[in-house]
């Protein structure tokens, strides 16, 4: 080894480098563009060959039309069809209407009609079973075409084209009959069949490998077809599939119908093919040229850095690191080995300070994170049953915020120092971070000992905690999880400590035990709080419409628009699920905004069909408070064209409160433009007479708790008919909310009141089926 280090030579690391960053470099760039050069001549031919396949197999079809009306044609211009028609006979059909001159032929259906269109025989042929069948449905069918579309206009005129039937698609031919030279009148029409079966497909195509299909256009694609390249649109349907699409006229000479040639990606994968070949190749040569530059370093420079490597490995394997390397000669890799003993003297210096500071908080002197966490480990290892507590002071953040973080830190010490007196014996007490401890409970197995021990140690915190400032009483909300009931690893286990806190701090309860629903909640929460982010992008918001009818004439006088989520995984998400959410996520304003612009949108659409309905719109809290509401509301007006007066706000006690005089200040802008104020769930609150007076109101709406117990109590009942009266005492609308059956509507009439909705009238409605509604009434 020291002749080996006594030896100069100039390290090549940069020449391996250059080396490898070149052959890398290549390959990528022909991974990148040599497979897109390569298969995109291969798809370009594909495309074209599907785009000539396309046009054969519609000309086919043409052709295939053309010989059914010529077919028509020579049995309409004969003799004996024109007297048949005029005198049925029975000579006639069993002479030529038979099995063989339909199957010569290939007919599914004639049907002979008079000169006044009316039925006079119908043959049906069913190529399957080889006979004639009954065919008055298909002629029924037939026959319910627009007759525009399917009889000819004139005694020399013809109708051919193709229409959809229940069994599928049709060829259909018609003509007038006429006597053998042409001549009339016509005593009738002719109309020829040939269904488009599968077997008849197969003939169309010529092509095994063709698949044909025939549909009718949707009105998106129509337009992409006729602006094609001969009205042909080719195009990859996935990476096994290519199709071509034309549009093929039916019979009233409409390009209704869509006709789809599909067929394998041959070409594209020959082309994938191609570019692997040729990538292995330049793969192959650069291997090789980088293997012979390797083996010349490795015998010039890498051999002796091996000899380092296994003295590095030795250091690592032992955990030596008082190991020094031995060093001799004076070239680049002897200056190495002196920077590496270096090295190594810090890092057995640091090492020792890193180990204190890695397992241990500096601040309580208890164990870290990553301490307790090992210990969990060791305690699965040894396989004794155990539970973990978190524990988390309540609103700690406030303490920091009002007295300073000196304080808070006294009270981490304090809480810290409380804790360690209740610690059981073979536990573990941790500061996980913040204001969050964790406790190694030992008697993991027996659900009460367990909950003993953390009812133990949340009590030692029940008297207040002396600091510089000032004593304080504090509270802490804790959650259990058990091993190995509740989980397998120490990740999970804290998780699910973590969870029962967290539930144990939303119902203020101090303690929780783990349960599977706390997971299952969470995740639920945790997916929809994900989904809010992007649902107004992917468009799952909608709005339904619940009619408010008027009680005497039983019509719509205005409706409410209310918001709906129909999530891609859990369906229709409940807005009282999602919307305190979104509240959290800082979205209703977003939210309340798309609600307002789309309902307006709507109620402009009825307005400008000749229906003048009043929509109402839920506000909330959070849209109040906002400085700008008013302006919004008259954007959103002035963007849709819907008039103010057939806009109404509903906002909530709870909403109007949370910032009475800017709620104010925004209702009286909004009622000046026109805008009617509505106060929604009346009685339920504590201050609903107190806003009646402040606020600017049209309407009162009376909660659906009335109408629930009016039919039982007579309380509830008189409570109803007094507001009433001093509604309408006071020049205000009112709406009886939750009417769900005859005998409350009654009651309504009863007491005067001009307004209800409910679902004894209607469940709220898709846009659709609201239209639906009103046309109906």
């Amino acid at each position: 080894m020291t002749s080996a280090l006594n030896i100069r030579v100039p390290l090549r690391v940069q020449v391996f480098g250059a080396l490898a960053s070149t052959g890398l470099l290549l390959l990528i760039t022909l991974g990148v563009f040599l497979p897109r050069l390569v298969v995109t001549r291969f798809d370009d031919q594909e495309l074209a060959q599907m785009h000539a396949d396309t046009l054969r197999v519609a000309a086919a079809l043409h052709t295939e039309l053309d010989s059914l009306t010529t077919f028509a044609l020579n049995w309409s211009n004969w003799d004996d069809t024109y007297h048949y028609v005029q005198h049925p006979n029975r000579a006639y059909e069993t002479s030529n209407l038979v099995p063989d001159s339909f199957k010569s032929a290939r007919l599914n259906l004639m049907l002979f009609l008079g000169s006044h269109q009316q039925l006079v025989h119908v043959s049906a042929y069913d190529p399957a079973q080889q006979k004639l069948v009954p065919g008055d449905a298909l002629a029924h069918e037939v026959l319910g075409l627009k007759h525009s579309d399917l009889l000819p206009s004139s005694e020399q005129g013809s109708r051919q084209g193709i229409v959809m039937l229940s069994s599928g698609p049709w060829l259909l031919a018609a003509r007038p009959i006429l006597t053998g030279r042409g001549h009339g009148p016509s005593t009738g029409t002719l109309i020829i069949g040939r269904q488009l079966t599968p077997a008849l497909l197969g003939d169309l195509k010529r092509d095994a490998a063709l698949s044909l299909t025939m549909t009718r256009v949707p009105n998106s694609l129509a337009a992409r077809i006729v602006q094609s390249p001969g009205g042909v649109l080719t195009g990859v349907v996935s990476d096994t599939q290519v199709a071509g699409r034309t549009l093929v006229r039916d019979l009233g000479d409409a390009p209704t119908l869509l006709l789809s040639v599909g067929a394998g990606r041959q070409e594209h994968a020959n082309g994938v093919l191609t570019a692997h070949m040729i990538l292995l190749s330049v793969l192959t040569v650069v291997l090789t040229f980088t293997g012979l530059c390797m083996l010349l370093l490795k015998t010039l420079l890498l051999d002796r850095l091996g000899r380092y490597r296994q003295q590095v490995q030795a250091i690592r394997t032992q955990n030596q690191l008082s190991t020094r390397f031995l060093v001799s000669g004076r070239d680049e890799l002897s200056d190495l080995g002196h920077a590496l003993n270096g090295l190594l003297d810090q890092t057995e210096w640091s090492q020792r300070q890193l180990h204190q500071q890695a397992t241990y908080d500096d601040l309580t002197g208890l164990p870290n994170r990553t301490e307790f966490k090992r210990v969990l480990a060791d305690m699965m290892r040894s396989d004794h049953p155990f539970a973990v507590m978190l524990l988390d002071l309540d609103n700690f953040k406030s303490i920091n915020d009002t007295l300073g973080h000196d304080v808070g830190d006294e009270i981490l010490r304090g809480t810290a120092a409380r804790l360690a007196t209740a610690v059981p014996e073979g536990g573990l007490l941790a500061r996980l971070g913040g204001d969050e401890f964790a406790v190694l409970l030992p008697s993991g197995t027996v659900d009460t000992t367990v909950l003993a021990q953390a009812e133990q140690l949340i009590s030692v915190l029940s008297q207040p905690i002396h600091t510089s400032a000032i004593d304080l009483q504090i509270r802490a909300s804790a959650g259990v999880s058990h091993w190995p009931d509740d989980a397998s690893d120490t990740v999970t286990l804290l998780k699910h400590a973590d969870l029962a806190m967290y539930w144990a701090k939303t119902a203020q309860s101090g303690l929780e035990q783990y349960h599977r629903a706390f997971s299952e909640q969470a995740t639920y929460r945790g997916n929809l709080e994900r989904s809010l982010q992007s649902m107004l992008a992917r468009q799952e918001l909608w709005v339904a419409y619940q009619p408010v009818m008027d009680l005497v004439t039983r019509q719509p006088v205005s409706c409410e628009a209310l918001l709906r989520w129909e999530h891609p995984e859990y369906g229709s998400v409940s807005p009282d699920t999602f919307i305190p959410i979104a509240e959290e996520r800082g979205l209703v304003q977003e939210i309340g905004l798309w609600v307002l612009r789309a309902a307006c949108t709507d109620a402009a659409g009825w307005n400008r069909a000749g229906r003048a309905l009043k929509v109402a719109v839920n506000v909330s809290a959070v849209q109040l408070r906002g400085a700008h509401f008013a302006e919004q509301v008259t954007d959103i007006l002035n963007e849709t064209g819907l008039p103010p007066a057939l806009l109404e706000l509903e906002v909530t006690e709870t909403a109007v409160m949370a910032n009475m005089a800017e709620a104010t200040r925004q209702l009286l802008h909004l009622r000046s433009i026109g805008v009617s104020i509505a106060l929604d769930d009346f009685g339920t609150g504590y201050a609903s007479l107190e806003l009646v007076r402040e606020l600017p109101l049209n309407k009162l709406k009376l909660d659906r708790s009335f109408m629930t117990s009016a039919e039982t109590e007579s309380r509830s009942r008189l409570i109803m008919s007094i507001v009433i009266d001093l509604a309408n005492a006071l020049d205000l609308e009112v709406v009886a909310e939750g009417v769900e059956t005859g005998e409350q509507h009654t009651m309504l009439l009863a007491w005067h009141c001009p307004f209800a909705q409910g679902y004894f009238y209607s469940r709220p409605l898709s846009h659709g089926a609201f239209l639906d509604f009103l046309n109906r009434q």
